[in-house]
């Protein structure tokens, strides 16, 4: 058997030497796959995954306005038939960096009785929220209790918060206009969107 061994060709010992050094090699890359696959240290690396979790959004701090005089209110039209009155205080547009449209806005009753919020809207979600409230226009914020964003609806007879949305801040889910595009837009007062409602339709 030592004889026939000794016999064999140099080329074909080389060839099998080969063999078997590649075979080792691959022996030891799968195990450092498996050490890997094992290692807490290396698994759910970013990227790894074919799908991203989906982006949170998150909320900007929000600093409430500097109180100003009423003469600081432009009337803007509603749809509204409850005998109210709606102003917003142009100088307190603000666009966040968030997506939210923030602004002071005046309600005023046909019996004269003032309410004045301070109020975000986001058109990416149809929603509004209510930051603080005052009664007069001397008095100080008063921060609203649990404050959340909520669905507005469109249906409710007082529908000032839809129209702001649909026909003066959004465009579907969009930002209709920039910052100083909706200030001028407000101050005028009046909506002249392509296909919005008819001037008859507004209170004024």
């Amino acid at each position: 058997m030592i004889g026939s061994v000794e016999r064999l060709n140099p080329t074909i010992c080389k060839l099998i030497s080969f063999l078997l050094l590649l075979s080792l090699l691959m022996l030891d890359d799968k195990g450092e796959l498996f050490a890997q696959d094992n290692d807490p240290g290396t698994r759910n690396l970013p990227g790894e995954y074919k799908y991203d979790a989906p982006e949170v959004w998150a909320e900007s701090i929000v600093d409430l306005p500097a109180s100003t005089p009423i003469s600081n209110f432009s009337q803007y039209q509603t749809r509204s038939q409850t005998g109210f009155k709606f102003y917003v205080d142009v100088s307190s547009i603000k666009f966040g960096s968030d997506g939210v449209v923030s602004m002071s806005l005046l309600a005023v009753s046909a019996k004269g009785s003032e309410n004045i919020t301070y109020e975000g809207f986001r058109c990416k979600t149809g929603e509004y929220k209510l930051y603080a409230s005052r009664w007069a226009f001397d008095d100080a914020w008063i921060p609203a209790k649990r404050a959340s964003w909520r669905a507005i609806n469109p249906k409710t007879p007082n529908s000032y918060r839809s129209d702001l949305m649909e026909y003066y801040i959004c465009n579907g889910t969009l930002s209709y206009l920039d910052e100083k595009g909706l200030k001028a837009l407000l101050k005028r007062g009046k909506m002249n969107k392509p296909g919005g409602l008819r001037e008859r339709e507004f209170t004024h």
